[in-house]
């Protein structure tokens, strides 16, 4: 008896997904050119930005994508035009890569915790005596580094793929006491953790929480600010100001 067994195919990276979206709208936006229509190079832009947000939308990017679409190609146009020396457009891409670089791969943005956040968290460990703590996308180390000087009985590690904020997380978390690596959050053993905490995007929920199932101890406690885990109802929901960028959601193991 013969068995038919169908590969699935990996999606392709977010990256990957954009180029493909700019490049077919700047073929379609091309058709009026070569149709002999007089077209400015600002006009075109803004209909390559328009058509490129629609096929994005019609591809069922996540809703933070068609924006970028839209806009990605005018500012490219407007950039262009500005008196800027070559230096300086190479130092700022050059920066925006070492904060930002490493999103195309996890689709995780920089975001920075609010101190009523981090406040909060101390609370929510009060009770708990000599926890081991993770951040994973620790960013700038702000969270764990406050942590670590208001309980420094507990053992707080962080991850950060993004080089400039793993420096400055590396250099924060050495002055506090924290322990600092540059690793894809998905490679760590999350069994070896009592919390485990993650303010990252809607993106990576889903195999995370997958990844907390199978690795974390009974007892232990997964949080996520801001983002919950699609069609899994949290334990405890805690509102810390109003908005969903100060809401911590619960799950214990």
């Amino acid at each position: 008896m013969s068995r038919t067994r169908t590969l699935a195919r990996d999606p392709l990276s977010p990256g990957l997904q954009a180029g493909m979206v700019q490049a077919g709208a700047s073929v379609i936006a091309l058709v009026p050119v070569l149709a002999g229509l007089d077209v400015s190079l600002a006009q075109w832009a803004l209909v390559q930005g328009a058509i490129a947000m629609r096929i994005a939308t019609l591809c069922g990017a996540p809703a933070w994508w068609p924006p970028l679409h839209l806009g990605f190609t005018p500012a490219l146009v407007w950039a262009q035009g500005l008196a800027v020396a070559p230096l300086a457009w190479g130092a700022a891409f050059l920066a925006l890569v070492a904060v930002y670089g490493s999103t195309l791969r996890t689709q995780v943005p920089l975001f920075l915790t609010a101190r009523a956040v981090r406040e909060a968290l101390g609370v929510l460990l009060a009770p708990e005596r000599g926890v081991r703590f993770i951040d994973l996308g620790c960013g700038l180390g702000t969270v764990i580094a406050a942590l670590k000087r208001a309980r420094p009985d507990c053992e707080f590690h962080g991850v950060e793929l993004a080089p400039l904020p793993f420096l400055v997380s590396r250099w924060r978390g050495a002055r506090a006491g924290c322990r600092i690596q540059r690793r894809d959050l998905m490679s760590i053993d999350l069994g070896q953790y009592d919390v485990v905490y993650a303010f990252l995007s809607p993106a990576p929920m889903p195999a995370l929480w997958a990844k907390a199932r199978r690795e974390m101890r009974r007892g232990s406690l997964f949080v996520s600010l801001a983002f919950a885990v699609p069609g899994v109802e949290p334990h405890e929901t805690i509102r810390v100001a109003p908005g969903e960028r100060h809401t911590l959601y619960l799950w214990r193991m």
